[in-house]
């Protein structure tokens, strides 16, 4: 009684749960829509772009306005006079200098927009490939499950037969015995498998930050292109070919830190000690052009300090760049050869797959005519099963596989994102 009410709930729990469909294409887009990360990069994105009109705002003049209300308390006042002062003044000044500050500012800042773009676009990626990754891993687990249901379904009316032919003295108990422990073993999968089902679309929709309604995912439409792609460059090597040239300028400053600080300084200063308000009679107090050269003689040693540091981080960042070239290439060369592999794998599963179900079909009429053991069968049901598991693990290698090239090379996910 117990097999048949849990027959019966796995049956009808596929029609209760799965009333409706998810699609991968909604759920990547809800993804990309809730995800932190991706939030967190827009942000990023954001302030790489502020940051970068602050360097701007750098080379623009100091200007100084201001206003002035003073009293004296021991002047002597003439007739008609008061003990108030008004003034008000316009300052304005601006300084270059031969290692300008401002302009590795706005470098550097141009540098991290470029980078905080290519990180934005690498997360969506990321995202997008995470979310079908675990997409393809729930239709697994339920085609996972189904089998294990149906092999269930078989192991049941088999132990229902070879009861009845124990009972008529034709099976042994001992063959009795073997089927029930079969039975038993079926009904673990299949707990295993539901519980795998339910643990990866929980992680899922958790990622997801939605509500799962236990609807039924759709199987996508794929092609397998087998046509291999050479490596030219992609978003995280892009971020680090800007990290080196900003290191290169933070170089550059350095090595120009050696030099003597020569500065030209302009300063134009107006101001009106009478009526404040009067802009027309402001007057011109002062105009000043400075040119200055200065040398920190200790300083120097600091400084000599400070480039050969930036010398060896530039060298070895270089030295980086290089090496993710060459390991890239040679993860690209693996992921075409894994993909190949994975594709005359599947195809040979395919063809066996055909086998295993017609020495299945012939053994259990061989065994319902007596003609072969419970053992015989017993190896026909699990090579029947196994290759099934196996074609289905291959198929979605396969997917998963294809796209994970195209991360590599940070070419669009599933030609969209």
């Amino acid at each position: 009684m117990r097999k048949i009410f849990y027959l019966i709930i796995l049956g009808i729990f596929p029609l209760f749960c799965f009333a409706e469909q998810y699609s991968m294409e909604k759920l990547i887009n809800i993804g990309l829509e809730s995800s932190y990360d991706i939030k967190q990069e827009t942000v990023n994105e954001k302030n790489s772009t502020s940051l970068f009109r602050s360097s701007l705002y750098g080379i623009l003049p100091t200007v100084t306005a201001g206003v002035n209300r003073n009293k004296f308390y021991d002047s002597i006042l003439e007739p008609n006079e008061t003990d108030w002062s008004n003034s008000g003044y316009l300052t304005i000044s601006k300084s270059f200098f031969l290692n300008e500050p401002s302009y590795y500012n706005i470098q550097t800042s141009i540098y991290g927009m470029k980078n905080a773009k290519k990180s934005f676009d690498e997360t969506r990626k990321q995202t997008a490939y995470f979310i079908f990754s675990s997409y393809l891993s729930v239709l697994e687990l339920q085609e996972t499950l189904e089998i294990q249901q149906k092999n269930l379904e078989l192991q049941n009316k088999i132990q229902q037969q070879i009861q009845v032919q124990f009972d008529t003295g034709n099976k042994s108990l001992l063959e009795l015995k073997q089927s029930e422990v079969s039975l038993i073993d079926y009904e673990i999968a299949v707990n295993e498998a539901s519980n795998s089902l339910a643990k990866t679309r929980n992680e899922l929709f958790s990622y997801l930050n939605i509500e799962d309604e236990c609807f039924e995912f759709v199987e996508p439409e794929f092609n397998i292109d087998l046509v291999r792609s050479e490596f030219h460059s992609n978003n995280i090597l892009e971020q680090k070919l800007n990290t080196l040239k900003i290191n290169k300028l933070l170089h550059l400053q350095s090595t120009m830190n050696l030099l003597p600080v020569i500065s030209i300084g302009y300063n134009v200063n107006h101001s009106d000690n009478n009526n404040i308000n009067t802009f027309s009679d402001y007057t011109r107090d002062s105009q000043t052009l400075s040119i200055s050269a200065s040398w920190n003689i200790f300083g120097l040693l600091e400084n000599f300090e400070e480039t050969i540091r930036s010398k060896r981080n530039l060298e070895i960042q270089k030295l980086d760049y290089d090496v993710s070239i060459n390991n890239y290439n040679i993860q690209l060369t693996n992921l075409h050869n894994d993909l190949e592999t994975l594709k005359r794998s599947f195809d040979l599963y395919d063809e066996k797959l055909k086998l295993a179900e017609e020495n299945l079909s012939m053994a259990q009429e061989h065994f319902r005519l007596g003609m072969i053991s419970l053992l015989d069968l017993d190896r026909s049901k699990i090579d029947f099963q196994n290759t099934q598991l196996a074609r289905i693990q291959k198929h979605y290698q396969l997917m998963k596989k294809q796209e994970e090239i195209n991360l590599l090379l940070s070419d669009n996910i599933l030609g969209r994102w």
